[in-house]
């Protein structure tokens, strides 16, 4: 695959179906990328918050939001929206 004027292979995926993938998400549209791009951050966010539940299963479900926030938010933003939250991710 052709990346910034450099062509760029996986390690894993032989290039016959590289070809097909990259030719699957251009039939695919601006809209079906999108999709499957938003697709792709909740399932992201569900395992990860799945993640922190198996860490820590007495946390509550607003834990388990405020564990992940953690995770994904600068640690000074984190403490201005959950001032004294000492939440462990």
């Amino acid at each position: 695959m052709l990346y910034n004027n450099y062509m760029v292979r996986s390690a894993d995926t032989s290039q016959i179906t590289e070809l097909k993938q990259i030719e699957t998400l251009r039939r695919m549209g601006l809209p079906g990328r999108a999709e499957l791009t938003f697709q792709l951050c909740d399932n992201l966010r569900q395992i990860t918050k799945a993640g922190i539940r198996h860490r820590h299963p007495d946390y509550t479900d607003q834990q388990i939001t405020q564990a992940y926030l953690r995770l994904i938010l600068e640690l000074e933003l984190f403490q201005q929206i959950f001032p004294g939250c000492e939440i462990e991710p």
